[in-house]
């Protein structure tokens, strides 16, 4: 295969394992198979404080993926713990947003998942909602008790957006967060919202950096369009870093 058929490699955080033994981290095979599935090589990217690690990891990779977990230290947007607040990773947190203005710095694209979209937002200023509730009495259950793979509630898309060339001005979608953005950061656009008005979906206004609320590496199953997600991600990342 000839040096320019190479296939793009993309980063993919990871969740900390807690065990006093054997502390570990891991990546859900979900991720991994739309990675492949989008024609790209995944790379698990661990956790670590080593700013010469960090800079070589980046090195590796032509795009990025921050994948979902844990609850985002409230200290990092400036807001003190509530009761609603759930389990958070220092150690994560600071290497996550390390490794996104470092990847924005060197122009190497973004997808946020879920904590992803979360993270990103926190990274470049802005602020969340320690729980759902916060923004209004009328959100609705969007930690699911249906099967990954199957939707609950709907979105609504804007035009002129990563999502909307692929699904339209709506599409249903699955749910497993107790948090989300509440200020946005700046130099970002929301592009996409439920229907109690928690931000679903958000892009940089001129950078590669993607995000959705939602797990669409869960839903490729059952709905072939969540595969394009990644499937034109992996396209932005052609002729970026690792050539």
């Amino acid at each position: 295969m000839g040096e320019n058929m190479k296939k793009r490699i993309i980063g993919l955080t990871c969740c900390e394992m807690e065990d006093i033994e054997h502390p570990s981290q891991r990546t859900n095979e979900d991720y991994i198979t739309a990675v492949v599935k989008s024609g790209a090589v995944p790379l698990l990217l661990p956790i670590c404080d080593d700013e010469t690690v960090i800079e070589q990891q980046l090195e590796c990779i032509d795009g990025l993926i921050v994948i979902g977990g844990v609850d985002i230290n409230p200290l990092f947007y400036h807001d003190t713990y509530a009761f609603e607040q759930g389990t958070s990773s220092l150690k994560r947190d600071i290497y996550e947003m390390k490794l996104i203005r470092k990847c924005s710095e060197k122009k190497i694209p973004i997808l946020g998942i879920c904590r992803g979209q979360q993270i990103i937002n926190v990274a470049f200023g802005g602020t969340l909602y320690q729980d759902n509730k916060m923004l209004s009495d009328n959100v609705f259950q969007h930690q699911q008790k249906e099967k990954k793979y199957y939707p609950i509630h709907s979105i609504q898309i804007e035009k002129d957006s990563f999502l909307y060339s692929i699904f339209g001005k709506a599409c249903y979608v699955n749910s497993f967060h107790h948090q989300s953005i509440k200020d946005l950061a700046k130099n970002f656009n929301v592009v996409a919202r439920s229907e109690d008005q928690i931000i679903e979906a958000i892009q940089h206004q001129f950078l590669d950096i993607w995000a959705v609320q939602f797990h669409p590496e869960m839903m490729i199953s059952q709905d072939k369009k969540m595969q394009v997600i990644f499937n034109n991600f992996i396209k932005k990342c052609e002729g970026k870093g690792n050539v």
